[in-house]
């Protein structure tokens, strides 16, 4: 019991550095979870465990990306490239585009196009 928790605490402070990326992580795919759930519900569809699998799944996955790429980035690259904040960022990012898609399913409003067009706006 005491080599696990020797383990359990060794774990936690090697990964605190990153605490943000990971809480970020995994409030994006919580979000997403519930805008998915409202979003199956207008179309009628039945909420079923295996939706909530997937989410499970994907959680496992990302955060085991965000933590072997902090590995990576600090313990083989001596922090030359910053691969934490670029795999944490290309799943912000994925994230991000799947909640607009959700809310634009639940709104009927298209988001993205919004953000287009404010994004066009300042480009004159």
């Amino acid at each position: 019991m005491e080599m696990l928790k020797s383990l359990a605490l060794t774990g936690l402070l090697v990964f605190a550095p990153i605490k943000a990326v990971i809480i970020t992580v995994g409030v994006l795919i919580f979000a997403d979870m519930i805008l998915g759930i409202m979003a199956a519900r207008k179309r009628g569809e039945a909420i079923t465990s295996a939706g909530m699998r997937r989410s499970v799944t994907k959680m496992f996955v990302y955060q085991s990306a965000v933590m072997t790429g902090f590995l990576v980035e600090t313990f083989l690259l001596g922090g030359l490239i910053p691969v934490n904040k670029l795999v944490g960022g290309v799943i912000g990012v994925v994230e991000f585009k799947s909640l607009l898609e959700n809310v634009t399913e639940i709104t009927g409003t298209d988001f993205k196009e919004i953000i287009r067009k404010l994004g066009s706006k300042n480009d004159e």
